[in-house]
């Protein structure tokens, strides 16, 4: 696995990526609190999560055109610049004015753009920097650069919000968007794949579409699985804090613990998957990781501290990022890179708009109802994914071959 590091491109890009996620952590932990500690209201915490992620949504229809179009690794260095732009922006403004809520509306929106591309490419930059033989391994690394970030980033900047303040954090993030485009910058890349030609972004966009209608196991693999994805960005986003705040009591550094330790699971994850899959199918490994999401969120909500709590995030991490890096190796190996972005344009949109309904519900759901219904809400995405995990390998006979494939 670790032989593809040798490849500088992959490496600079790896590294890069991680510092960015790193820079995400930060600037995630740092809207949130601004938002509970203005508003004391998760609902409108789960409105500011989802204007992040609806400018997302509209731009992935122009996403794969994009993605397919341009050289990625300049993209994501000039997306790397974007960001640090609206930051500073926004950190600028506040020299001169008391912070508003308000203010947090375009930063997130445009944010939002920034993010939505990145990842985008990011992935479609992996799959054409790597040879078809190493894109699980490649996932597995690209899924720990994820973890990394996200454990850095939860944990420290849970620290760092709770000893200074939110402003601090943001300037951190700065500083990441920038070594992260240095990075990848230094990159060497000569782009190899030729890039499907395409007359308009409609017909881009419908591109994708129409290989999803001709692939239909692809599409309901896809469009089920992703929902565990959807738990973590949308309804996790407002869950985490609320546990944190509401039910243990401990404010800002307790959400970096929760977070931390599902990134530390999620981590761990990458050297127990290879294991997993080499004496189990992909199959039966998606269905036990979907079923042990469901428990170890449930008994995490109910256990008596929030030390035990960790614990059964640390497992939640395990489990979910076990399942996104085969999901992901099974999409490499189904799509062609020369399209790989205008599919992704299509799951980004449907995969976006679930984030921002369930970030939106979950808000509403802990507000009006209580914080046990919004958990069982997000249980609900972990037993979809499992029952169209399930489907998928019972209904399409072509989908037997990379489900029950276990890795060699």
């Amino acid at each position: 696995m670790l032989s593809i590091l040798r490849q500088p491109t992959f490496l600079l890009f790896f590294l890069g990526n991680i510092i960015s996620l790193v820079g995400f952590g930060f600037n995630l932990i740092a809207i949130s609190w601004l938002v509970l500690s203005e508003t004391g209201s998760e609902f409108a915490l789960g409105k500011i999560m989802a204007s992040a992620t609806i400018p997302g949504l509209f731009i992935s229809f122009f996403t794969g055109y994009i993605i397919d179009k341009t050289n990625r690794k300049w993209l994501m260095v000039i997306l790397d610049a974007f960001r640090i732009v609206v930051i500073l922006s926004f950190l600028a403004i506040l020299q001169y004015n008391e912070f508003q809520i308000f203010y947090l509306y375009p930063v997130v929106f445009f944010m939002g753009i920034g993010n939505s591309l990145f990842w985008s490419t990011s992935q479609a930059f992996t799959q054409e920097i790597v040879s078809k033989k190493d894109y699980f391994n490649a996932n597995k690394l690209l899924s720990a650069s994820y973890q990394i970030g996200s454990i850095l980033g939860a944990s420290i900047g849970g620290f760092i919000v709770h000893l200074y303040d939110p402003f601090v954090a943001l300037w951190i993030n700065v500083l990441t968007y920038l070594i992260s485009g240095i990075l990848i910058s230094f990159a060497p890349f000569k782009e190899g794949v030729t890039k499907e030609k395409s007359k308009s972004i409609l017909k881009s966009f419908l591109r994708g579409f129409t290989y999803l209608k001709e692939r239909f196991d692809i599409a309901v693999l896809s469009t089920t699985t992703i929902l565990s994805d959807v738990a973590i960005w949308g309804s996790m986003s407002v869950l985490t804090i609320s546990i944190s705040i509401e039910i243990f009591d401990k404010g800002a550094w307790g959400y970096g613990l929760l977070d931390g330790l599902y990134g530390i699971g999620a981590f761990i994850s990458i050297l127990i998957i290879g294991f997993l899959t080499e004496r189990l199918s992909r199959k039966v490994v998606l269905q036990l990781c979907y079923f042990f999401g469901f428990i170890c969120l449930y008994f995490a909500y109910i256990m008596p501290n929030i030390y035990i709590a960790s614990i059964f995030f640390f497992f939640l991490g395990i489990n979910i990022n076990s399942s996104r890096v085969i999901t992901r190796t099974i999409l490499m190996e189904n799509i062609d890179n020369r399209i790989m972005g205008r599919v992704q344009t299509v799951l980004g949109i449907y995969s976006r708009l679930m984030v921002v309904m369930s970030s939106l519900l979950t808000g509403y759901i802990i507000e009006h109802i209580s914080i046990g219904a919004a958990v069982i809400f997000t249980c609900f995405h972990f037993l979809t994914a499992l029952v169209g995990i399930s489907l998928v390998g019972v209904i399409w006979s072509r989908s037997r071959e990379y489900l029950s494939k276990v890795e060699a």
